[in-house]
């Protein structure tokens, strides 16, 4: 969801910087860079490891996670093209959402989208065990579609989640115009700038590779 059917990297980057601005810490761009397409556990996880924030680890969180909301709830900057795009896949193709994000924030901004419906499997951060780069949250999917990974398309922006979905054994399309932090994303398949013009004759004409590991 993040980086693919809306730009949020950039308000959570800014949540993050606010909230240890505030504590006297400095986050880094490679830091920035390291935590994108990771579930906040994993992210707040590194982080407070570098910047110990000066309450309690589950406090800074939540400090952190109202940041976040209050920033999606005004600013919500949909990719290009994203409703159009679910709406139509989902006519055909049965869709999941995987997501590093919680199911409280993924609902709030389907909703705000008007699509959640058009997905058959929903998975925030919370509803499994390890967050990308691990396939975990991708296989958890597939299980529940009963998908073949061989004949599945996922759509990614990190690099954490390329790499997932390498190891699942799907196919890999990069949105790239969100790629706010310069991940390397020569491990995808296939590049768009956006979901303008992605539909479902778009996903039929696609030539898979061989071998997507």
């Amino acid at each position: 969801m993040d980086g693919t059917l809306v730009d949020t990297e950039l308000a959570a980057a800014k949540a993050v910087e606010g909230c240890f601005s505030a504590w006297n810490h400095r986050v880094t761009e490679d830091d920035a860079n390291f935590v994108t397409g990771r579930t906040w556990e994993k992210a707040l996880e590194f982080l407070f490891s570098k910047y110990p924030p000066p309450v309690s680890k589950r406090a800074a969180t939540d400090e952190i996670l109202e940041t976040y909301r209050k920033k999606i709830e005004t600013d919500l900057i949909e990719v290009p093209g994203a409703r159009d795009c679910v709406r139509d896949l989902a006519a055909e193709f049965p869709l999941a959402l995987v997501s590093g994000s919680h199911r409280r924030e993924i609902l709030t901004i389907l909703d705000r989208l008007g699509i959640r419906d058009a997905f058959r499997v929903i998975l925030g951060a919370e509803d499994y065990p390890l967050s990308k780069p691990a396939p975990d949250g991708f296989q958890k999917a597939l299980g529940m579609l009963s998908a073949d990974p061989a004949s599945t398309l996922v759509f990614e922006d990190s690099a954490a989640g390329i790499e997932a979905g390498r190891a699942a054994g799907l196919h890999v399309c990069v949105i790239t115009s969100t790629n706010h932090f310069g991940h390397a994303t020569d491990r995808g398949h296939f590049f768009v700038p956006d979901l303008r013009g992605v539909n479902r004759a778009w996903v039929k004409a696609l030539k898979l590779p061989a071998n997507s590991g």
